[in-house]
């Protein structure tokens, strides 16, 4: 058998490309291949050839493609096993911080539930003061809402600050907010802060602690301004009616202002190891006071002062005894005597009014004196204390009785003519010690403090 290509012969006009001629006993046999049988065998030959190629390949490098493989599965399980070390260490960390921050948190708590009670107590002192000033006529300063940077979840403020009747409540709880949006009162600025709703409640409840105990120590402040003020408006009285401030008692018209405490922040602390010239015993730092205490103490004792120059202030004759619409006739000191025409001394004031014009007593007292007197006719004296009293004379009639206890404004009589007059008026006297005095002074005094 053999092969050969085809030139001439039976094939010779055909498209074969390729002869396969094979020859035994019966005979001589000739196969015939196309063109396209050709291409196929040579392609089937180059695909075999190519399988070979990568068998040989894969079979010599087989070992070091498991080698890699398994280099890079070791690798991956030892990056793994380094992220969950990491991760159990986070886990440990946070669980040692959240044990830490626990703890953090009830002693927290425990100062919060400390402060809150001395708060109250803060508060019942305080309401007690404002009691006590209400009771007695002086004006209270106005009360106002402590300042919060979150607005309140229900109606009111719980932190309203106003005199109460009997023991404040407690702050209400807050609702949980961020820690982010507040600084917590007590926790130091470097330190870790921990986070979560309780840390944000505890917080909120620190920093309107701190903002409540600021508005006591205002409103207490307030307070005693006020109290000054009164102490101020009744000094100013009594100067104006020229009486001497002691005949009231010592002290009576001083106010007691709260003195500052130095602080630790005062002082300029310097190491002076290096220095020398310097010694003295060790003694330890004296006990702060507790300036809330102090003030409070100082504003107590100038309410007190205050209470008791409104009290004389009160007492005093201050106005006219009779409306404005009746004029004067004739002031205090010397004139010409109406029955004499000779010069003479005048111990009072004299309104002239139509008969039965109401007569009403200047300041609250004591009748020690209701009839008729010689030449002052029917009159009424009203002891006022401290040794000062008032007389109304030249009445018609009396509206009172002598022990009877009257107050500002009282009617007590009626303008007449009475004694020794020559028409209807009232005379009216101011004694200091039995001695009559201006009372002009204490007529323009009610003007002087309507201004004030």
């Amino acid at each position: 058998m053999f092969i050969r290509m085809p030139v001439q012969g039976p094939f010779a006009n055909s498209d074969a490309r390729l002869a396969l001629m094979i020859r035994s006993e019966s005979g001589t046999r000739l196969i015939a291949f196309g063109s396209r049988t050709v291409v196929a065998l040579i392609l089937l030959a180059a695909l075999f050839f190519a399988w070979f190629l990568v068998a040989s390949f894969y079979l010599v490098m087989r070992d070091d493609f498991v080698a890699a493989y398994f280099t890079g599965q070791r690798r991956d399980v030892h990056a793994y096993e380094s992220r969950i070390l990491e991760l159990r260490s986070r886990i440990d960390r946070i669980t040692a911080r959240q044990l830490l921050n626990q703890d953090t948190i009830e002693d927290r708590v425990s100062t919060l539930v400390a402060r809150q009670a001395e708060i109250e107590a803060r508060q019942i002192m305080v309401s007690e003061l404002a009691a006590k000033a209400e009771t007695t006529g002086v004006v209270l300063p106005q009360t106002f809402t402590v300042a919060s940077e979150t607005p309140a979840t229900t109606g009111s403020s719980p932190l309203s600050f106003a005199p109460i009747k009997g023991k404040p409540q407690p702050l209400p709880p807050t609702a949980p907010q961020r820690l982010g949006m507040m600084a917590p009162a007590i926790t130091p600025p470097n330190a870790a802060l921990p986070r979560g709703p309780m840390e944000s409640v505890v917080a909120e409840v620190e920093r309107r602690s701190v903002s409540l105990e600021q508005a006591q120590k205002a409103y207490i402040a307030q307070l005693g301004e006020v109290a000054e003020k009164e102490i101020a408006r009744s000094k100013t009285a009594v100067a104006a009616l020229g009486i001497d401030p002691s005949r009231f008692g010592k002290k009576i018209f001083e106010a007691t202002s709260p003195a500052a405490t130095p602080s630790l922040d005062e002082f300029t602390l310097r190491d002076v190891s290096g220095q020398s010239a310097m010694g003295g015993p060790l003694l330890p730092l004296p006990a702060r006071t507790d300036t809330f205490d102090m003030t409070i103490g100082r504003v107590e004792a100038t309410l007190e002062n205050a209470i008791k120059a409104r009290a004389v202030f009160r007492t005093l004759p201050i106005g006219r005894p009779i409306s404005d619409k009746h004029e004067l006739s004739s002031g205090f000191g010397a004139r010409l005597d109406p029955f004499t025409r000779s010069l003479a001394q005048h111990s009072g004031l004299d309104f002239r009014a139509p008969p039965g014009t109401n007569i009403k007593a200047v300041a609250p007292g004591k009748v020690i004196e209701a009839g008729y007197n010689g030449g002052y006719g029917r009159m009424v004296e009203i002891d006022h204390g401290h040794g000062i009293t008032t007389r109304y004379a030249h009445m018609s009639s009396i509206s009172v009785s002598e022990g009877q206890r009257v107050e500002k404004g009282t009617v007590i009589g009626h303008v007449g003519s009475t004694g020794r007059s020559t028409g209807p008026h009232l005379h009216y006297e101011v004694r200091i010690d039995d001695d009559a005095t201006d009372p002009m002074r204490f007529v323009k005094a009610e003007r002087l403090l309507a201004t004030n």
